[in-house]
């Protein structure tokens, strides 16, 4: 006479001896699932969107001064305005960068902050009023 212990408990033997936990299974299904449907959390824009339409605008200014050149000497040239323009509003490329690769997911505001910076151009050009810096 053999003896089903399968009755008795929750472990279960399937043809080739192999024990099939069920509740075990469950929970590892259940938390997989849990797992896969979490979203990721919402990266945030480090800059607020004046600045980032001030960089912008400055960025502009910064490659109208090298239209003229080409080559090397343009490419050097904006190297060194870039890099001014980022030491004068505290901030990195990477950063202004990153800021605008989470502002690309959201297009309402990117058109804003765009309008925004060529408002402040504008405004550069009529006379008696500060540039794009204020």
């Amino acid at each position: 006479m053999k003896l089903d212990i399968g009755r008795f408990t929750r472990r279960r033997f399937n043809e080739d001896g192999w024990i099939l936990d069920i509740g075990r299974w469950t929970f590892v299904c259940l938390l997989s699932l849990f797992i896969a449907c979490q979203s990721k959390p919402s990266e945030q824009v480090s800059m607020g969107d004046e600045k980032i339409a001030r960089i912008m605008a400055d960025l502009s200014i910064a490659d109208a001064a090298t239209t003229g050149l080409s080559g090397y000497r343009k490419d050097s040239l904006m190297q060194v305005y870039f890099k001014q323009v980022f030491e004068i509003h505290s901030t990195t490329l990477e950063s202004y960068e990153k800021d605008l690769r989470i502002l690309a997911k959201d297009l309402s505001r990117m058109e804003n902050i765009v309008k925004a910076a060529d408002e402040m151009l504008k405004e550069g050009g009529k006379e008696g009023e500060e540039g794009p810096k204020k």
